[in-house]
C-alpha cells in the first residue's frame, strides 16, 4: 500500500513536468517564430526606406547635373537651389568640378570641406574610384 501511495503521486508529478516542459518548448518556439517574423518585417521596412533615400539623393544629383548642363557649366544660384533640394536624408550638397569642392550647402560649418577630393589623403582613393566608375 505504501508503494502505491508513493508511485501514483510520483507518476502524476512526472507527467505534469513532462506536459509543462512540452508547453514551455512550444511557447518558446512560437515566440522565436514571431521574433523572426518581426525582424524580417523591420529589415524590409528599413531597406525600403534606405532605397527611397538613395533614390532621392540620385534625383538631387540628376537635377544638379541638368542645371549645370543648361547653364553651360555655370552655377549662379547654388546656395538657393541646393537649399531647396535639401532633405532629411542629406547632410550637405557639394559642387566639385574636376574633383575640387568649390561650393557646399549649407556653407556655415562646412568651410573646411572645400578640398581637392581626388588628391585628398583620406578621400582620394574612393573619389578617384567614383570618378572612374
Amino acid at each position: 500500500m505504501k508503494k502505491k501511495t508513493i508511485i501514483l503521486p510520483l507518476l502524476v508529478f512526472l507527467v505534469g513536468i513532462s506536459v509543462l516542459m512540452g508547453t514551455v518548448y512550444s511557447v518558446r518556439e512560437n515566440q522565436q517564430k514571431q521574433s523572426r517574423s518581426a525582424a524580417e518585417l523591420n529589415a524590409m521596412t528599413y531597406a525600403e526606406r534606405m532605397k527611397t533615400e538613395v533614390m532621392g539623393g540620385i534625383g538631387i544629383t540628376d537635377t544638379l547635373e541638368q542645371i549645370l548642363i543648361s547653364e553651360d557649366g555655370k552655377f549662379e544660384k547654388f546656395q538657393q537651389i541646393a537649399g531647396n533640394l535639401m532633405s532629411d536624408s542629406i547632410q550637405s550638397i557639394q559642387l566639385a568640378p574636376d574633383g575640387v569642392v568649390t561650393d557646399i550647402y549649407p556653407e556655415k560649418g562646412n568651410e573646411t570641406g572645400k578640398i581637392d577630393l581626388l588628391n585628398d589623403k583620406n578621400r582620394g582613393e574612393i573619389a578617384r574610384y567614383a570618378r572612374d566608375h
